[in-house]
């Protein structure tokens, strides 16, 4: 018994396909929308109040410049030395009042245009300088009032202009601001409290993922888990009695299938004891009596004799073609000397028929134990898979593994023929029957190409198949 090791293609286990992951994460769908939802409107409010802030401050420039006018006229007609016409001792008390509602800037020039007074009326603390450059570059350097002051009728004393106090208005404009952003962080934070129960509502969604991908891998005993969410709980229940219905179709597809393959068996052995009893002895009895008839004609009769042994010679390729048929309904010594030895016989059969190729058998475990229907469905296996590589691949090397452990059996051949260079599994009646035995006994059957050519048929039958199953002939 030789024994040889080749090494399987890179795809040989054919892992089970993962699932496709495309498509909407519900948790990250909600998170990222509704975030950005609330950002945009932050980012829209703060814009809003900015605009706002910008138009408030243009109107009221234009109707606080009067107003400030005013004041400061009636503040230089005040009585003073009637040869001075000029702003100085202007201190802008009277608009110390109103200054700080308004908020405003005034800047006194006199007629040659220096300036005399300074003064923001705004007493708080310094805005944010982003706020306070925003607006600066907002409301631009046009946003002012000017007018002039005058002490008598035609008489110019000096000029005032009127500006935003851009402090204070940036003050304003931040608490606003302030407002707005607490609002976007209320959302974030509602944002975050709604994903967290739903995150926890589709947590079995992991769960029902890797029982899917174990159902995928031929693992139909899995179950789903039943999720506090009643949805996924009904949807959950229903897959459950779906796959209660598969499995319970399968087994009954493969008791089927395995009650036909005994009535082809049980009708094969049948056959092949009717053709070796009435046929065979038919056979013989013709070739005793070509032989009678022969020695008779050589004594008697010469021209007789060349009839006489065409018959015998008719007879004789007959019984080697019976022998043939024979073999391929039942396999000599398959049930008087065990699986091994069968499988030892077809090999060296094949050897002789040819010798240009090279061929390897390994067996390891016990396999003359193995139930009936499992010892002919391996020898079937291992028989088609040698008439289809010599018939079609012209292969220089051959190999036949055969292993039985605690895992099952596995058996696998292997050759370095020209055939396919794509696995084609539903094409012929050969490779179909030996896919129908395999699954019939509940195992996974494989077509595979090898590197850099050949082909593998590889056939994994698990430890339920080793026990012998009493089937009902009614």
């Amino acid at each position: 018994m030789l024994q040889t090791h080749i090494d399987a293609p890179a795809d040989a286990g054919r892992p089970a396909a993962p699932l496709p992951d495309s498509g909407v994460d519900l948790k990250r769908y909600l998170l990222w929308r509704v975030s950005l939802f609330a950002l945009a409107i932050g980012l829209a409010a703060v814009a809003a109040v900015f605009v706002q802030t910008g138009e408030r401050l243009r109107g009221h420039i234009a109707r606080t410049g009067s107003t400030v006018e005013n004041l400061l006229a009636a503040e230089v007609d005040r009585p003073r030395d009637s040869f001075r016409r000029t702003v100085e001792g202007l201190d802008l008390t009277s608009l110390d009042g109103i200054g700080p509602l308004l908020g405003i800037c005034v800047k006194v020039e006199d007629i040659y245009k220096r300036a005399v007074i300074r003064r923001c009326f705004d007493e708080g603390e310094g805005a944010p300088a982003p706020v306070r450059a925003v607006l600066a570059a907002l409301l631009g350097p046009d946003v002012a009032y000017r007018g002039v002051i005058g002490q008598y009728p035609g008489v110019k004393v000096g000029e005032f202009t009127v500006t935003p106090d851009l402090d204070a208005a940036a003050r304003d404009a931040w608490s606003r601001i302030g407002m707005v952003l607490g609002m976007t962080f209320g959302i974030l934070l509602l944002n975050g409290l709604v994903v967290l129960p739903v995150r926890r509502a589709l947590a079995p969604a992991e769960q029902i993922l890797a029982v899917l991908a174990r159902m995928e891998a031929g693992d139909l005993a899995a179950r789903m888990p039943r999720p506090r969410l009643i949805e996924l709980r009904r949807i959950a229940a229903g897959f459950d009695h779906l796959v209660e219905r598969l499995e319970a179709t399968l087994a009954a597809r493969r008791q089927l299938a395995q009650r036909l393959l005994a009535v082809r068996e049980e009708e094969r052995r049948h056959l092949a004891r009717e053709l070796h009893d009435e046929f065979g002895q038919c056979l013989a009895s013709v070739s005793a009596e070509a032989a009678f008839i022969g020695a008779r004609a050589e004594r008697s009769d010469p021209s007789l004799l060349p009839a006489a042994r065409a018959v015998s010679a008719v007879t004789a390729h007959m019984m080697e073609s019976l022998q043939g048929i024979l073999h391929q309904l039942r396999p000599v010594g398959l049930e008087e000397f065990g699986l091994a030895a069968a499988l030892e016989q077809l090999v060296g059969g094949w050897r002789r028929r040819q010798p240009d190729c090279q061929f390897h058998l390994e067996m390891r475990g016990a396999v003359d134990d193995l139930p009936d229907e499992l010892t002919v469905s391996l020898y079937r296996i291992v028989q088609e898979s040698l008439t289809n590589a010599l018939r079609h691949g012209a292969p220089r090397r051959v190999a036949v593994s055969l292993v039985r452990d605690a895992d099952g059996c596995r058996v696998t051949v292997d050759n370095d023929g020209q055939g396919r260079t794509e696995p084609n599994p539903g094409s012929g009646l050969g490779v179909l029957g030996m896919r129908e035995r395999v699954e019939a006994l509940g195992g996974q059957f494989d077509l595979l190409p090898l590197t850099p050519q050949g082909m593998r048929v590889a056939a994994v039958l698990p430890v339920a198949a080793l026990i012998p199953v009493e089937t009902s002939h009614a």
